[in-house]
């Protein structure tokens, strides 16, 4: 029987394949070979064995020891903890005698000089002795931990198959097989100083492992994809159009219902309450990781056709449980600066990057965390149209730009010839910058859009922002110089039959 070793990990967002290897000694003919160290997680249909091309495999198997061949397994470290029992044992009956000896008051006739010497010799055989059982408990310890370890490997499968070689000699086999305790995740980092042309965008890669053995010196290889989604073609059901049957409603629980009706009525009550009880389970590990550790490196980048490859330099360490960090690559994008500006909906403005959109192809939907000038300035979600050539990046709040919006009309009327009333809204926009440098600033709100023909909306005055019809999104952009203050005005008007009622709804 040879021991697998782990070489290669190719990591999945969830999951990976493992790639292990051992050197085995073969007579001429063939023989069946057992290699031990594949792990409780694995997927035994996705085992390979690979073996040099002068040999012949076949019959490869996935085996669970039996009883019987675990209890063998483990039987030599079971007789080491025997003995070392034994000597525990030994050394507590010595300490029980010597304590015992020293007490004369039981013996007939008393030796002066040999009770004297006895009594000498007693603190420092007695030290002697529980120095020793410190020293044997300290072993015991670690024996345990390598018999409850030794245990535990005991019932992982093997992998069994006969080999068949043209002549005797040590020969190197490898087994791969995909295991579920794995994934990575991205972690995105964006640095910027808010000043220069350029901002820095760092992929990280958070990497964790519980397959119930540490990786020790691996080469790790990282999929922006996952084998376990299913890359079959979606295929289309008829849909069958029909007409609408609105349910019962039962508006009076008091009422006396029929059986029929009363059963399904407490199905939906059940469902309804156990929805409200039961707690939202989310997928992953059973645990969180143990330890965490930073790790310095860096990757290379491979488009195949479904994916993105990340191979990682060097070889890395994962204990079981646990969870390291490491960077994959750094790269520059251009940008443009702004400060952004919604006080509808929020009095504060924010710093943001517009960069081209193309840039952020791979990071749709991602979170990235932001430094502004080496500081820790929030966490962002990258949410880039891709059918738009540039992207606002949201960079955090810009605490050196004052935003005040003032509502200074609503006034109603009617228009008797018309049948109408008429609302008359204007606000006002004060943008106040408290910052060294002049900088270039994008101020949104808007005015109402109609649905319907009778309901009439006139952009009296937007004062010089530029409006988006279909939206009803007014922009202006300008430069604010150091400690100036702009103000911004805007009016419009809604006009509908005076005999309905109005709303506006966000959609």
């Amino acid at each position: 029987m040879a021991n697998l070793i782990l070489k290669e990990a190719a990591v999945y967002r969830s999951g990976c394949i493992m790639k292990k290897t051992a050197e085995v000694y073969l007579e001429a003919g063939t023989q069946t070979v057992c290699l031990r160290g594949l792990t409780q997680n694995m997927d035994q249909s996705s085992l390979r064995l690979s073996v040099p091309q002068m040999l012949c495999g076949s019959n490869v198997q996935v085996v669970f020891p039996t009883p019987d061949q675990q209890q063998e397994f483990i039987r030599e470290k079971q007789q080491e903890m025997t003995q070392l029992e034994y000597r525990l044992a030994l050394n507590a009956k010595q300490a029980q005698l010597w304590e015992q000896n020293a007490d004369f008051s039981q013996k007939d006739s008393l030796d002066i000089a040999e009770m004297t010497a006895y009594l000498e010799q007693l603190p420092e055989r007695l030290d002697a002795l529980q120095q020793e059982a410190a020293e044997l408990n300290e072993l015991k310890k670690k024996l345990k931990k390598e018999l409850d370890e030794l245990k535990k490997e005991a019932q992982l499968p093997t992998v069994q198959a006969e080999l068949t070689a043209p002549q005797a000699g040590t020969y190197p086999v490898e087994v791969s097989y995909r295991d579920y305790a794995a994934s990575w995740y991205p972690a995105y980092e964006i640095h910027t100083d808010g000043v220069s042309e350029n901002l820095e965008m760092r992929l990280r890669a958070k990497v964790s492992q519980n397959s119930g053995k540490d990786w020790e010196n691996v080469k790790l290889t990282l999929f922006t994809g996952n084998p376990s989604v299913s890359g079959s073609v979606p295929v289309l059901d008829p849909t069958v159009v029909r007409f609408f049957v609105a349910p019962t409603v039962y508006k009076n629980r008091g009422r006396m219902l029929g059986a029929t009706a009363k059963m399904a009525y407490a199905e939906e009550e059940a469902v309804e309450c156990m929805e409200d009880s039961m707690p939202m389970m989310a997928m992953g590990s059973a645990g969180a990781p143990v330890m965490s550790a930073v790790n310095a490196g860096s990757g290379t980048a491979t488009r195949d056709e479904t994916m993105v490859k990340y191979e990682l330099s060097g070889s890395w360490d994962i204990r079981d449980g646990q969870e390291i960090i490491c960077d994959i690559e750094a790269h520059e994008l251009g940008c443009e600066y702004q400060v952004i500006a919604v006080p509808k909906m929020d009095e504060g403005a924010f710093l943001a990057a517009a960069v081209k959109t193309a840039q952020l192809e791979d990071m749709e939907d991602t979170p990235a965390a932001v430094y502004l000038k080496g500081t820790f300035a929030g966490d962002v979600l990258l949410e880039p149209d891709m059918t738009e050539e540039e992207y606002q990046l949201s960079l955090g709040r810009d605490e050196s730009v004052k935003v005040r919006r003032t509502q200074k009309k609503r006034y109603t009327s009617q228009i008797l010839l018309k049948g109408q009333k008429k609302t008359e809204y204007e606000y006002e926009i004060a943008v106040n910058s408290r910052k060294e440098k002049s900088c270039k600033l994008v101020v949104k709100d808007q005015i109402p859009v109609s649905e319907e023909k009778s309901i009439v909306v006139d952009a009296a005055d937007l004062g010089g922002g530029k409006l988006e019809e279909k939206t009803g999104l007014i922009t202006w952009e300008f430069t604010l110089e150091p400690g100036e203050t702009k103000l911004l005005h805007f009016a419009y008007s809604v006009a509908w039959p005076k005999d309905r009622q109005i709303e506006e709804v966000s959609i």
